[in-house]
């Protein structure tokens, strides 16, 4: 695969992970944009795109709640 098609795999997975997010959390557009920016989801999903092209998005999702829930516990202990 060429580098523009990993981008756009990447890209399509990203929204897919994003709409996935909002409709579990029950939340609006913006207030899944805020979680992901303030958490660089976007940026998580692209380090770890060779193991979620591989997988479910379920279990994608579950990652990445994991992947929040550590951020708020390191972020509350560096205050």
């Amino acid at each position: 695969m060429n580098n523009t098609g990993r981008i756009d795999d990447i890209f399509m997975l990203q929204v897919r992970l994003f709409r996935l997010a909002q409709l579990k959390w029950n939340l609006t557009p913006e207030e899944c944009d805020r979680i992901f920016k303030k958490y660089s989801i976007n940026s998580y999903i692209e380090t770890c795109y060779e193991e979620y092209h591989v997988q479910g998005d379920e279990a994608n999702l579950q990652d990445i709640e994991s992947y929040i829930e550590n951020r708020k516990v390191i972020n509350d202990t560096t205050k």
